[in-house]
């Protein structure tokens, strides 16, 4: 099954985090799922863009396979092909990571 997100819609993969630190500390599951605290996942589709008042769309800044962060709020958790993914609004996207 695919999935096309509508408008400024973005449809990602969150990327797990480590569950313990570089130094041994380990992480409680409450610290990954705090609300508002920032994520990182893999764009997987991103829809047309943002319709304007004048119906002019301005085109999205993510593109399918960026790898972003974002702060968990907001977004619909759905199952795409077996996989828990997230649609969210663009403007939920803090920052694209650039390797």
């Amino acid at each position: 099954m695919a999935i096309k997100p509508l408008s400024d819609k973005v449809l990602l993969k969150p990327i797990k985090t480590p569950e313990t630190t570089k130094g041994g500390i380990i992480i409680p599951e409450t610290a990954h799922t705090e609300a508002g605290s920032a994520q990182e996942g893999e764009v997987l589709a991103v829809g047309n863009g943002r319709l304007q008042m004048d119906g002019s769309v301005i085109p999205l800044i993510a593109k399918k396979g960026d790898r972003v962060v974002y702060i968990d709020y907001g977004g619909t958790e759905v199952n795409v092909e077996g996989e828990d993914c997230l649609i969210l609004q663009e403007a939920a996207i803090l920052a694209i990571l650039e390797s």
